[in-house]
């Protein structure tokens, strides 16, 4: 069930991933520490954020149910302290066999409960198994988004095989703030502006996982985007994706 909100609120940057939901991961400690990223997002120039913590199916996590009871009590705290932001519910799920029958099962969120699917595997997952995960997860119906594709060697350090991939599965990319900035490191910035600068990125988002070190800090990288891809390209992977998303609606797509 959708929480309704004040219609006047000003629209900005879209995060569809953000671990901020309270004490469920390795994201938000405290309710406390939740509504200072939401203030900080907020200075950012966020709006409205997609709250993913993580899902591992072979390990305790919050439910589905748990998801939308925190996610309303934070919208609550944050209405209270006049803070601008929307939360919707949502997950990042780590891929295992098995994953698309729990989420025609209704076990885990999507994005916002839309048809979007945001899935991560390990780094250094090869390259095949990706592929294939993601094959499945479309074959259901669902749309993946590859979260943080900037991380997974096997996509992106071969010519061809981050396009191969969104051609052969139909997935989204989705890269991080933080990765573009440099705050990530050299390696994962080369990789992320590589795939922003070949079009075949369709989200930034921050990954924020506290109020500090990885706070969701966004408007840095979104300079970057319009010097690099105009305001146009800046707005599709912060604004307008991320608003089909939460409409449900088909995407943007570079190819």
């Amino acid at each position: 069930m959708k929480v309704m909100h004040n219609s006047s609120r000003k629209k900005g940057y879209i995060d569809i991933h953000c671990h901020m939901l309270p004490a469920v991961d390795d994201g938000s400690a405290s309710m406390e520490e939740s509504l200072r990223m939401a203030k900080f997002a907020a200075m950012e120039g966020i709006s409205e954020i997609i709250l993913t913590p993580h899902q591992k199916a072979d390990r305790r996590c919050v439910t589905y149910d748990g998801t939308l009871r925190r996610m309303r009590l934070l919208q609550e705290r944050a209405d209270e302290l006049r803070i601008p932001v929307r939360f919707h519910p949502g997950a990042e799920l780590f891929y295992r066999h098995g994953v698309e029958d729990l989420l025609e099962e209704g076990k885990f969120h999507t994005l916002a409960d839309s048809h979007y699917v945001l899935v991560e595997f390990f780094p250094g997952e090869e390259y095949a198994y990706i592929r294939d995960a993601l094959v499945r997860i479309s074959s259901c119906g669902y749309l993946p988004v590859l979260a943080h594709v900037e991380r997974y060697a096997s996509v992106v350090s071969e010519a061809g095989r981050a396009q191969q991939l969104k051609q052969n599965t139909g997935c989204f990319f989705q890269v991080n703030a933080a990765s573009l900035s440099g705050e990530a490191g050299y390696a994962g910035k080369a990789a992320a502006r590589k795939i922003v600068r070949q079009g075949l990125a369709d989200f930034v988002a921050t990954d924020s996982h506290n109020d500090e070190g990885r706070a969701p800090r966004i408007s840095h990288c979104a300079q970057w985007l319009e010097k690099k891809i105009g305001r146009e390209g800046m707005e599709r992977l912060l604004i307008r994706n991320p608003s089909a998303v939460l409409e449900d609606r088909p995407l943007e797509r570079d190819i």
